[in-house]
């Protein structure tokens, strides 16, 4: 029972393997992973986990894969960098989900990402609510980027937990978010007719931060100037 002493000559061995694979692929796989690069380590594991498990197995099978792999890998990667239609082919294309405050809701569709999840990840970066951005992008890797605007607008909220109090205090008067896509209207009275980007009927107060003093200061500093 247990692993054999023989095993950890084979174990050293595949470690050092996969630590030279690993260096070879380059420090994009130290970064964060791709969707091509993922496949690529667990075709490294696989490769190795025989050597170790199986003393019968010879290491130099596994070696041919791991260098079999590497070298596909930096091919690919290689060929990525001279076409980039085999580039997005390869890892995938970027996706615009929000756009001037308005999510949209077919591009999440595509994605298979809703509602809830982006904002979730919005809220991880700190956004309070939609009229802060300019665009959120749904990277090849599955990450977002946002582009925040340098003026906010009112716009729809990304905090369903938000107390009325709050709420309230954030209110941008005279200006209604459609629940649905955040889409932002100015009206004195909540909309009745549905909304022009998703037709949802669904109308809720847009919020807006309150500006801080030191950019009320820097206002009336330009005013002077």
């Amino acid at each position: 029972m247990g692993v054999s002493c023989r095993s950890h000559p084979r174990a050293v061995i595949a470690y050092a393997l996969l630590l030279v694979s690993m260096r070879l692929m380059g420090k994009r796989v130290a970064a964060q992973l791709s969707i091509t690069e993922l496949a690529v380590i667990v075709m490294l594991g696989a490769a190795i986990g025989g050597p170790i498990q199986v003393s019968s197995q010879g290491v130099l099978p596994a070696a041919v894969v791991l260098l079999t792999v590497v070298t596909l890998q930096r091919l690919t990667s290689k060929a990525g960098l001279r076409w980039r239609r085999f580039e997005v082919l390869r890892q995938g294309d970027v996706t615009i989900l929000v756009k001037d405050g308005r999510m949209l809701l077919d591009e999440l569709k595509l994605c298979e990402m809703s509602r809830e999840m982006l904002a979730s990840g919005l809220r991880a970066a700190q956004l309070a609510h939609l009229g802060q951005l300019r665009r959120v992008y749904l990277e090849a890797s599955g990450s977002l980027s946002l582009v925040w605007r340098k003026r906010e607008c009112p716009g729809l909220t990304v905090r369903p937990d938000m107390e009325e109090s709050l709420l309230d205090a954030l209110n941008a008067e005279g200006h209604f978010s459609c629940w649905t896509c955040g889409v932002t209207v100015a009206a004195r009275e909540r909309p009745v007719k549905p909304c022009p980007a998703c037709h949802a009927t669904r109308w809720e107060s847009a919020v807006q931060l309150p500006k801080s003093p030191m950019s009320n200061s820097d206002e009336k500093a330009g005013v002077d100037a």
